[in-house]
């Protein structure tokens, strides 16, 4: 017969080889995701924005990898994806950095790499010209841009006389061309910027033929292709293809116009030059189209038009605008009522876009506002937020594009009935069309361009000294374009 201690041993032992064998299982089955940092390598120095890809995954973990993050101090983590891969640029102060990127798979593994690196000075182009149009007076104001205060001077030049009614206006990347499409002639127009003084000469030849009212111009990264986006009063609506031939001319490209589904409104080309997307109104969708880079070309994307997110409210569905932010990641589509913001993410193999964590975001406002016109977007150079015109109650809010989390950052009222915002290249300034009172009728007040300060810790915006503009710009229903230059 076992005495009690004997008894009591043996459970004991008994409970010891319990735990040890439950210790032996979880570390059996422990996982922890493998990050690989492409860029910057480790003991790099670099210029502000850094460049950080990466890439994360667990060979123990069939879920795979759950969500990345970027830490450039302890705790300080500017950046999280709900992806097993990276590709953004930070804003980073000169200093050295023990940086480190964190992985977790869905497993509850976590990874990470650190790369240590040195920052200095910042690569971002200075603002040097800004450029809208008179629809009205037939006109494109030139203005020189101060890098440091972001005041506003007219150009040596001043205007230019264009064909008539210029509508919506783009550059390419490097500001060395502008592109106009007037509504009157139907037309898309190509003028070359001097680079000294920001003054325009019309570039030679036949411009490009359009047929509709122009909603929106864009150019592709590489400045080989210009798009432009036009509707009817009856179907079909079309985007226009044309290729920069090597004097500046324009041609159309093979197969254009591209027959549109819906009513376009604005354009976006992703940073990779692979994919169009459009915004439309009257329909609650985003088309997405394929674009040739042989011969710019474009071709639908697989599923699309991709779904906006429902709209409760009686009034128009769709959307005025929509930008790219993280470096081409996301797609952020503000719609038009609700003060519902739909944020996708891009697949950068095949253009497919698919509702993110987190989307949508509701923009509060007050209940005696709604619902909420949210009639345009602009995104940071530097993926740190976006800025968005709101009719009602004429403010430009703001929102962390980080986390998708809306952030009132950038409050302004006092100015109202704006289409336009454009953020200028640095990341030190906001400009937009508005009107310089602020209780007039829209389309009606007294035009003018508003330019706003950026904070560079939180996004707050602060109307820079002589501003609003006054300007004979239109101040509503997008009849004017505006543009900020490099």
């Amino acid at each position: 017969m076992n005495s009690p201690r004997l008894l009591l041993r043996l459970m004991f032992i008994s409970a010891l080889l319990t735990l040890s064998s439950i210790t032996l299982s979880l570390t059996a089955f422990a996982t922890t995701p493998v990050v690989t940092v492409t860029s910057p390598a480790n003991g790099s120095q670099d210029k502000s924005p850094v460049n950080f890809t990466a890439s994360a995954s667990s060979p123990d973990c069939a879920a795979g990898i759950a969500a990345m993050r970027i830490y450039t101090a302890p705790g300080d983590g500017p950046y999280t994806t709900d992806s097993s891969h990276l590709d953004v640029n930070l804003n980073v102060a000169a200093g050295s950095y023990n940086t480190v990127v964190q992985a977790w798979d869905n497993c509850g593994g976590v990874g990470k790499t650190p790369v240590n690196i040195t920052v200095s000075g910042n690569a971002l182009p200075a603002p040097r010209f800004v450029y809208s149009s008179d629809f009205n007076d037939n006109k494109i104001y030139e203005y020189l841009v101060d890098a440091s205060t972001g005041a506003l001077t007219p150009t040596s030049q001043g205007s230019l006389v264009t064909a008539s009614h210029p509508a919506q206006i783009a550059s390419d990347q490097g500001g060395f061309r502008l592109y106009v499409a007037n509504t009157g002639s139907e037309e898309l127009s190509a003028y070359f910027i001097n680079r000294d003084d920001g003054g325009l000469q019309a570039v030679p030849g036949v411009p490009g033929s359009l047929t509709g009212y122009p909603t929106a111009v864009v150019v592709h990264p590489s400045g080989d292709y210009v798009y432009v986006t036009t509707t009817l009063n009856a179907a079909p609506n079309y985007i226009y293809a044309f290729k920069v031939e090597s004097n500046g001319s324009l041609s159309p490209v093979p197969g254009s116009p591209f027959a549109s589904q819906y009513d376009p409104t604005a354009a976006v080309i992703d940073p990779a030059g692979s994919f169009l997307y459009v915004s439309t109104i009257n329909a609650s969708y985003t088309e997405a189209y394929a674009v040739d880079k042989s011969n710019g070309s474009l071709a639908p994307v697989s599923g699309q038009p991709f779904p906006l997110v429902d709209q409760q409210s009686e009034c128009s569905p769709g959307a005025e605008g929509l930008a790219f932010a993280q470096n081409g990641h996301h797609l952020v589509v503000p719609e038009l009522c609700d003060g519902v913001i739909t944020v996708y993410n891009v697949n950068s193999t095949n253009g497919k876009l698919t509702n993110a964590s987190g989307s949508p975001v509701i923009d509060p406002q007050p209940a005696s506002y709604q619902p909420v016109d949210l009639e345009a977007i602009a995104v940071d150079p530097l993926n740190r937020w976006w800025y968005l015109y709101e009719t009602f109650p004429s403010e430009l809010p703001g929102g962390d594009i980080a986390t998708l989390t809306p952030k009132d950052v950038a409050e302004r009222t006092g100015q109202q009935c704006g289409d336009i915002i454009r953020a200028d290249p640095s990341g030190k300034f906001v400009y937009a069309i508005g009107n310089t009172t602020g209780d007039g009728e829209c389309g009606a007040s007294p035009g003018a361009i508003l330019g706003f300060s950026v904070n560079q810790s939180n996004g707050t915006l602060t109307p820079l000294p002589g501003f609003p503009l006054a300007s004979p710009n239109a101040d509503y229903y997008g009849e004017d374009g505006l543009v900020v230059t490099r």
